[in-house]
Order: C-alpha cells, then sequence, then structure tokens
C-alpha cells in the first residue's frame, strides 16, 4: 500500500475522466492534451528500454520543443478564437489588444481566480500541465527545466491567448504544479514499462447502507536502487491511481490522483530500507449526489517532505511512512449551503453564485500516517489522511461585485483498515473505510460522514 492518499492506481482511469468531459472547452483543452501526448509516445517508442533501471537526461531539442508548442498554441489560437470568440465572451473583462497585456504584467489587478467550472480548473489545466511537461521531458530535458517550460507555456496562455480575460491564478497554481506529478510519472512509466507493477482490482461493496460495484487499479515505479545509500533527483518514485464505484444510476463517484517524488535521500540494506524525499501529489475526487450521502468536490495540489520506512524479518514485512503537504486546493464548503439559506441576496465571488454545485478556492495543509503488515501471504494495514483548509476570499474575478465577506473553513478527513490475502498473482482484500467532512461558512456550521465496506479481487501484473 503506497503513500498516496488515493490508494488505488490508474492511468486509463484518467484518460477516461478526459473523455467523460462535454463542453467545448473540456474538449478542447482534453483534445489538445491527448494529441500532444500521442505526438510524446511517439517519440518515446524509439527510445524505450527494456531492462532500464535508471532514468538517463538525452540531449535537449530546442528546435523540436519550441515546434511542438507553437502547434500547441496555434490550435489552441483557433480553438479559443472560433466563431470570432463568441463561447468565450463571458470572461472578457480587460480591454482588447496590448492594453489588456500591460494590464496583465504590469501588476494592476489584472490576475484574480477565475469563474470557471470545477472539471475545467480540476481537470482540464492540470491535463495541459501533464501534456507539456511531459513533452518536455521527451525533449530532454530534466524535471525542474520541465517545470519551467510548463509554467512559461501556461502564462503565455493565460496573457496572450487568453487574451481579453484576467489571468487566472487558480490556473496558474494548478497547471505546471499538477503537470509534476502527472507528467512525470506518465514518462517514467512509458520509459519503464517492465519495472512498472499494476494492480486491477474489482468487487462489491455498501456505502452508508447503499450498495455499489467498484473497479480500481494501481501502478507504481519505483528506481531508487534496492541496496546502496545516497541522494537521488526527480522521478525516481510515481504512482498513479483511480478507484471507481458504479450502481444502478450509473458512475457514483471518481477517486483519482498522481504522485511522484522530487529529490530525496535512501539507505537500503538487505534487511530495511528508508526513503526521504520531496514529493509531489495531485488529488482529484467528484462524488455524484445519492439519497444515502451528498455530492461532494475536491481537487487538490500539494508539496511536502514524504518518508517512508521497511523492516525485513524471515517472512514478516513492516512498511510505515506518512507525507506532510502544503496544499492548494478547489473544494465544497460543507456550511455554505446552510449559510446561503439564511442569507439568499448577499453577493459572492463568482464560483459561488448560481451554481448548482458551488466550489471555493483554498490553501491549506495535510498529514496522511500509513502502515501495511504482510507475513507469508497475509497483508492487514491502516491509513489516516487529515486536511485543513482556509478559503483565499480575494481577487475574485468579480471582486467590484462582491457585497458580503465570507470566509470558508472545511477539515476533510479519511480512516481506512484492511486485511487480506494473496496466492502468486492473486489476492482478496476486506477494506472498511470513515470519511468525515466539516466546515464552516462563517458562523454556520455542517458536517456529513461516509462509512463504507468493500471485498474486491485483485491481480497483480
Amino acid at each position: 500500500m503506497g503513500g498516496s492518499r488515493t490508494r488505488y492506481v490508474e492511468l486509463t482511469g484518467l484518460c477516461r475522466i478526459v473523455i467523460s468531459m462535454t463542453n467545448t472547452r473540456r474538449l478542447g483543452i482534453a483534445a489538445l492534451t491527448m494529441t500532444a501526448l500521442i505526438t510524446g509516445l511517439a517519440h518515446a517508442d524509439s527510445e524505450l528500454s527494456d531492462h532500464a533501471t535508471t532514468t538517463t537526461q538525452g540531449k535537449r531539442h530546442h528546435v523540436r520543443m519550441g515546434l511542438e508548442l507553437a502547434t500547441i498554441f496555434a490550435v489552441g489560437h483557433q480553438w479559443y478564437w472560433r466563431d470570432n470568440g463568441k463561447p468565450n465572451e463571458v470572461d472578457w473583462q480587460l480591454p482588447h489588444g496590448m492594453a489588456a497585456v500591460e494590464a496583465k504584467l504590469g501588476g494592476t489587478g489584472a490576475w484574480r481566480f477565475d469563474g470557471n467550472a470545477f472539471d475545467i480548473n480540476a481537470i482540464g489545466h492540470p491535463m495541459f500541465g501533464m501534456m507539456t511537461t511531459f513533452l518536455a521531458r521527451e525533449n530532454g530535458y530534466s524535471l525542474g527545466e520541465s517545470f519551467l517550460i510548463s509554467t512559461l507555456a501556461s502564462g503565455t496562455w493565460e496573457t496572450f491567448l487568453e487574451l481579453r480575460e484576467y489571468g487566472s491564478l487558480n490556473d496558474i497554481a494548478m497547471t505546471s504544479p499538477a503537470g509534476l506529478p502527472l507528467g512525470e510519472a506518465a514518462y517514467q512509466m512509458v520509459h519503464h514499462l517492465r519495472e512498472t507493477h499494476l494492480e486491477l482490482r474489482g468487487g462489491l461493496g455498501v456505502d452508508n447502507g447503499a450498495a455499489f460495484a467498484v473497479m480500481a487499479a494501481r501502478a507504481d515505479l519505483d528506481l531508487v536502487p534496492a541496496i546502496g545509500a545516497g541522494t537521488f533527483g526527480g522521478g525516481r518514485r510515481v504512482s498513479f491511481a483511480a478507484e471507481l464505484p458504479t450502481d444502478d444510476q450509473g458512475l457514483r463517484s471518481v477517486d483519482a490522483g498522481a504522485k511522484a517524488t522530487l529529490a530525496g535521500y535512501y539507505h537500503n540494506t538487505n534487511d530495511s530500507s528508508l526513503v526521504v524525499a520531496l514529493s509531489s501529489e495531485l488529488d482529484y475526487r467528484k462524488q455524484e449526489q445519492r439519497q444515502e450521502r451528498d455530492w461532494d468536490l475536491l481537487s487538490v495540489v500539494a508539496f511536502g517532505p514524504s518518508i517512508d520506512y521497511r523492516l525485513r524479518a524471515n517472512q514478516l514485512t513492516i512498511d510505515v511512512g506518512a507525507d506532510a503537504y502544503l496544499d492548494f486546493g478547489m473544494l465544497k464548503s460543507e456550511g455554505f449551503a446552510g449559510w446561503r439559506a439564511a442569507h439568499p441576496t448577499g453577493v459572492l465571488r463568482n464560483v459561488l453564485e448560481g451554481r448548482e454545485h458551488p466550489y471555493y478556492y483554498a490553501a491549506g495543509a495535510s498529514l496522511d500516517p500509513h502502515i501495511n503488515v504482510t507475513s507469508g501471504g497475509y497483508v492487514a494495514g491502516a491509513k489516516l489522511t487529515g486536511s485543513l483548509f482556509s478559503s483565499i476570499d480575494r481577487a475574485d474575478r468579480d471582486q467590484e461585485m462582491i457585497t458580503t465577506d465570507l470566509h470558508l473553513t472545511d477539515s476533510d478527513g479519511h480512516g481506512e483498515a484492511w486485511l487480506g490475502y494473496q496466492q502468486r498473482n492473486v489476492s482478496v482484500l476486506l477494506d472498511g473505510r470513515l470519511h468525515r467532512r466539516a466546515g464552516s461558512a462563517n458562523d454556520v456550521h455542517a458536517e456529513a460522514a461516509e462509512r463504507t465496506a468493500m471485498v474486491t479481487v485483485g491481480y497483480q501484473m
């Protein structure tokens, strides 16, 4: 069991999210992303190593990188300005031409938090970050250089292509930062297919008394040397994650994520291993409304230290670890519905106004200690995840229209325990979970809880 907040891992799950996007802006971003990833995979095809155990940085292809970015922006320009830009007119709040560029570059309040739909910000922009990071890595750039290229691409898009829109602070915070775990995990797994461990799972569960079926998977890659001590650079440990429960009404939720180490230290022997690293993680949760529990939204990009320690003795293996993160998030406010019912006329920030599923931007912090014990074919473990979020209350795209000050806070906690047995590549796992969300909107407080139990059968490849 890995340290990621999303325990099940699946690259195809993230692709399925992209395919599910329906409006034109989402489709445009998705099309750009998938086109560029296909181009990157074509680069990689001739460079794959069947037995590589380390990542090497090749010659930097500056011209090819420039041409690919130019192609992305040319396609993006045509898509954005289709029908003379009418689909995007609602976001035009700056003057046309160089006056808009000067406002964005002059520090005059032209960078704000936008009012786009949740999935545009939580999926579309991270996937753009994944695309640009992946292509930069394919063109021979280091992880740090790829992050700078992705940031430059995102900033150029915000400043010039979306000319008359306020520059989006949340897009900058989500695009290249989310591209680190997404793009690096994709890049490393493409180049180390044989070393990537994949586990597929399926089974049945009960959530607050309602039955569901679940499909999930996990993919992990660990390139840290098994024996020795030293430091390592980015991308030596990466993972993708997704879990997809369904019922008679369709997809109940999507819980997905990615994680990558940026740099770290290891000390590994035959009997124990220690890895301390700086990690980057993206987590996404979208939960549909059901009679037995409410809808939910949460997307977080996080950075911070990770520690993992493994002790081996005969057939007994004990894994313990934790991640401690600083977060930038977009999430549902648990207390907002109650506050809005008591204050129906207050004018608030854009993402809270007139939406079926309102959300807010927040700064946060998270901690997730975990333990896993295996002996013979038996496995048992537990994990706790706690996050605290506080709303960012300024620089809204409609800041001048706001009439009511509203501060939002939320805590999000998960507890999980599992017990299972594995024979060769097949395993059976019993999994119990508790999830509690509590939040306040000014003086209004609310909370919700879920209790989930599952039994799944898995196959490791």
